[in-house]
């Protein structure tokens, strides 16, 4: 039986189809599929521009996706309101394990729809994106896997829920990937009545309430999550469990630490893993500070102020590794993107990574000797850049948010910092965390070999998609 899987996104180790967690994830599952012979299939848009990249200028430009190679299995004729778009279907594989990239190719408005990842000039584009989505992954499943041989479709987010008004399957599945509003979108009514002939009791249509009243179940990705589903969808929560997220382990440990021979091996893989990536990372001269690491999304939610008053407090007894990519239309992650490379010309001891991919991120991990995980608790549905820094040894210092909880004991395999709060409150509050963060990196600075030592031994077993696909039902 075939696993299908439909997201907007997916970040793969070639191309630019993702812009964060939701995408990175949904490409260690793809590995790992294809490691552990999972017949596993993904559907995604194709978007020829991609996300977005910033010059040297931090100006947002498109991403260049000529380094993907794929294979065209096949095209379709999609009816519209609007008219018949065509697609091609094309196809990465690797072992049971393929991608669908969904490309328009006319007529120009679907392709003009489809650029971009999160990125649209009109509500009509954004709807129609989606819908260009769900009926090709109707009618790829219909006529190129067959409805009978799919063990479950997997909704990843709400965004592909319009698939679910386009054909009954009893298997539909809903992952909820954040507890924050934008994982709620939401269309006009007018569409659904004018595209779909559909007079829903309620305007503006919640797509995570279409999915998750069509599907068998819903999955949250912590356990923390539960609280806020619960609260936003009490009428559901019957079915809805957590299963927390994973890594795929050989996708993002060094190779030198699948095998250490104690604590003293350890700590010297460790310290020529650091060495070389920092020379990778254009620092060849290395450098014998502590190197911290941040870097994911940027956006407010995730506190990126924290790390930068740290740079201010520590100055140069410390080595920082600065990176992300904000919104191209987020004003605080513009603003913020700007201070990480002032302050990287500033200070000798600040590297800012522009535009982090897949390879930026697994060096900028390990070349750090401690990760930060700032994001404000609540706010993070569970995080994965803190396991990918457990399973190479660098232990976290994270805020009691996501999946931290489940796997982080404070100063054994990482430190705790702040409230553990189940509450969607404003992110803009309780700065007072930010003392306890500066005491517990004090704490890291003077421990993290022998902690991230713990974290190397402990953080594979639940970090792994062995743990991962067992509780989701595909093996």
């Amino acid at each position: 039986m075939e696993i299908v899987s439909i997201t907007a996104e997916i970040g793969l180790d070639v191309g630019h189809n993702y812009a964060g967690g939701l995408g990175v994830l949904e490409g260690d599952k793809f590995y790992a599929s294809a490691r552990l012979g999972v017949n596993y299939t993904v559907l995604t848009l194709f978007y020829h521009k991609g996300y977005v990249r910033y010059d040297d200028n931090l100006n947002p430009l498109g991403e260049d996706q000529s380094d993907i190679r794929l294979r065209k299995i096949g095209e379709a004729v999609l009816q519209t309101k609007r008219g018949d778009v065509r697609v091609e279907y094309l196809e990465y594989r690797i072992n049971t394990s393929r991608v669908i990239f969904i490309k328009s190719v006319s007529p120009d408005w679907a392709i003009k729809a489809t650029e971009r990842l999160y990125l649209e000039n009109s509500e009509d584009d954004r709807f129609y994106k989606y819908l260009i989505l769900a009926k090709a992954s109707e009618n790829f499943i219909t006529n190129f896997i067959g409805w009978d041989n799919v063990k479950y479709v997997d909704l990843q987010e709400s965004y592909p829920a319009l698939i679910v008004l386009l054909r009954y399957f009893p298997r539909y599945r809903t992952i909820i990937h954040t507890p924050a509003p934008w994982g709620h979108p939401s269309f006009p009514l007018k569409y659904f009545r004018e595209e779909l002939g559909f007079e829903l009791p309620f305007d503006p249509v919640v797509m995570t309430e279409i999915a998750l009243s069509s599907s068998v179940e819903g999955i949250v990705v912590s356990k923390k999550m539960l609280h806020h589903v619960r609260r936003t969808f009490p009428h559901h929560f019957y079915k809805i469990r957590a299963v927390t997220n994973a890594v795929e382990i050989p996708r993002w440990q060094h190779p030198l630490l699948r095998e250490v021979k104690g604590f003293e091996d350890f700590v010297r893989k460790r310290r020529e893993i650091k060495t070389e990536s920092l020379m990778k990372l254009g620092r060849g001269e290395g450098t014998n500070r502590v190197v911290i690491g941040w870097a994911r999304r940027v956006t407010q939610y995730k506190r990126p102020d924290f790390i930068l008053r740290l740079i201010d407090e520590v100055k140069d007894s410390v080595f920082f590794i600065l990176g992300g990519k904000p919104h191209p239309r987020e004003y605080f992650g513009l603003e913020v993107l700007k201070r990480f490379k002032e302050v990287s010309q500033k200070y000798s001891n600040v590297l800012f990574v522009n535009n982090v991919g897949i390879n930026e991120e697994r060096l900028i991990i390990w070349a750090s000797d401690i990760w930060a995980f700032t994001p404000f608790s609540g706010w993070e549905a569970s995080g994965t850049s803190f396991m990918k820094a457990g399973v190479n040894g660098v232990p976290t210092v994270a805020s009691r948010d996501g999946a931290v909880p489940e796997i982080i004991k404070d100063g054994y395999n990482g430190w705790l910092y702040g409230e553990d709060r189940t509450e969607l409150l404003p992110p803009d509050r309780y700065d007072h965390e930010y003392e306890e963060f500066r005491r517990k990196v004090n704490e890291a600075l003077n421990h993290y070999e022998e902690v991230g030592y713990n974290a190397y031994l402990t953080f594979p077993k639940f970090c792994s998609m062995e743990r991962y696909f067992k509780e989701m039902g595909f093996i």
